[in-house]
């Protein structure tokens, strides 16, 4: 089997490389995005846990990570590939995080810890976007 360039005959073309890298590329307010995420999934993680030093960390962390990859992908509906390059994971990782966590979701006190944390998300996204209300009472 020979593999053969993109052309008008055989397909569309190729787009330009400068294309192809800019969609993997986050914006500056969309790497902002996610670190506030994650932020906010720590932070709020450790108000409803009640403990800032649990003696197994590294599994709350990866927890706080997933569950920020859902929020930023699921929620605030960014690529895949941006969620990616945001939080250093693969594709693949992705989606298979999603996967998880929206299995997680079938228990309704991580369904609303994730739900909390999509409308925090969603509100913050809008500031950094510069598309919030003002004027909402």
């Amino acid at each position: 089997m020979s593999v053969q360039p993109l052309s008008a005959e055989n397909s569309e073309a190729a787009p330009p490389l400068a294309v192809l890298s800019s969609l993997a590329s986050p914006s500056h307010s969309e790497r902002l995005v996610c670190r506030f995420v994650r932020q906010m999934a720590f932070e709020m993680f450790v108000l409803v846990s009640g403990e800032s030093h649990r003696r197994d960390r590294r599994h709350a962390m990866n927890h706080i990570r997933q569950i920020s990859i859902y929020v930023c992908h699921v929620g605030l509906s960014l690529a895949v590939p941006v969620v990616a390059q945001c939080f250093g994971r693969d594709r693949s990782t992705i989606k298979a995080t999603c996967l998880l966590v929206e299995e997680r979701r079938e228990n309704p006190g991580f369904d609303d810890f994730v739900s909390m944390l999509e409308r925090l998300a969603r509100s913050m996204f809008q500031i950094v976007k510069g598309e919030a209300d003002v004027g909402v009472n």
